[in-house]
């Protein structure tokens, strides 16, 4: 979700076709649920056809996409309905290649609404969110978009970064706005070691200290941003939400337990923190006597990073990221390596 251009969370686009439904013309999206095989685009790509024959964005070329346009095109003059179809290489008269889930639905101005002061306003937010499309009865697509922070706290679709189909409920989820940062609460030895391998494995990484001659931009090119702040006022610079994964490792055991502290009305997706197991049962023991639940302490990864007996601090920065790589994959609904179905 690196890219916001052509999905809706692109302010750019979506204004472009809140003008098309505000001036009476509808169009057409088509969405790439799913695919099996080889795809040059994955899930949560969309292609939209407008009422003057332009096409918006791509579901990935070639045939397939060639039969979603003529699908798109029939379903703008009346002779389809909204659909949802396995698009395969079989179909096209292709030997080989993937095949593709693509949804295609029809919106008009009485959608207007939903572009206007729902789309727009959670993309003014600058806060995450989830757009869903419920496909049980293809004649009445139910679409909706919610805060990730009105979502209860055991709900997946809160801390996962990729789209996915559920085919049992027929239902299409995709997380929009930011992506997730991993934000490194102290930039010492272990913080500085850190922040290139998380960039280098697609974390977005800020870096926060309280001392200026550490919080310094370019000693941390990797990172997107440095600050300079109260570890006692952390909210002062970042903003932490519930995709988000936070590492604590300040020059500190007591600023570690107040940088925690401030964690736990956030519930971000992973929060680690560094040190020994005497220094983990203390600080758990800390954070239980200031209100803090114990469920919430006892889910911290603290002592942090995959026990591979690391000893430099390059080598805890790698077992720090081996065990956010493996969160992160745990969020998502299909994980790394899983069997995938035939399509046959």
């Amino acid at each position: 979700m690196a890219d916001s251009q052509g999905t809706l969370c692109d302010e750019h686009l979506v204004r472009r076709l809140l003008a098309e439904l505000e001036a009476g013309r509808s169009f057409v999206i088509s969405t790439l649920l799913s695919t099996k095989g080889s795809m040059p685009r994955h899930a949560g790509a969309r292609m939209i056809l407008l009422e003057d024959g332009t096409f918006l964005g791509t579901v990935g070329g070639g045939s397939i996409e060639l039969m979603a346009q003529q699908r798109s095109r029939d379903i703008l003059a009346g002779t389809e309905h909204d659909q949802i179809e396995w698009m395969t290489h079989a179909k096209t008269g292709m030997a080989c290649g993937g095949d593709a889930l693509i949804a295609l639905r029809l919106v008009t101005s009485a959608q207007k609404d939903f572009f206007a002061d729902r789309l727009l306003s959670l993309i003014d937010s600058k806060k995450p969110f989830i757009v869903t499309e419920q496909w049980a009865d293809p004649a009445h697509v139910i679409v909706e978009a919610l805060p990730v922070e009105e979502l209860s706290q055991d709900d997946p679709r809160a801390l996962s970064d990729m789209p996915v189909w559920d085919e049992a409920t027929a239902t299409y989820t995709e997380p929009l706005g930011p992506d997730p940062v991993a934000y490194i609460f102290g930039g010492g030895h272990v913080g500085r070691a850190l922040t290139p391998v998380l960039a280098g494995v697609g974390f977005r990484v800020v870096v926060f200290d309280d001392r200026k001659g550490v919080a310094v931009k370019e000693d941390f090119p990797a990172a997107e941003a440095v600050f300079c702040g109260d570890f006692k006022n952390i909210s002062e610079h970042v903003q932490v939400t519930r995709r988000d994964y936070t590492v604590v490792t300040t020059h500190g055991h007591a600023f570690d337990i107040d940088v925690l502290e401030q964690l736990y009305p956030c519930k971000p997706a992973y929060v680690g923190c560094i040190g020994s197991a005497r220094k983990s049962a203390f600080a758990r023991k800390t954070l239980g006597e200031r209100g803090i639940s114990k469920e919430w302490t006892d889910a911290i990864y603290m002592p942090i990073g995959d026990d591979i007996m690391a000893v430099t601090p390059s080598e805890i920065a790698i077992s720090i990221a081996a065990e956010m790589i493996r969160c992160r994959a745990n969020f998502r609904p299909e994980k790394p390596h899983q069997k995938r179905p035939s399509s046959t």
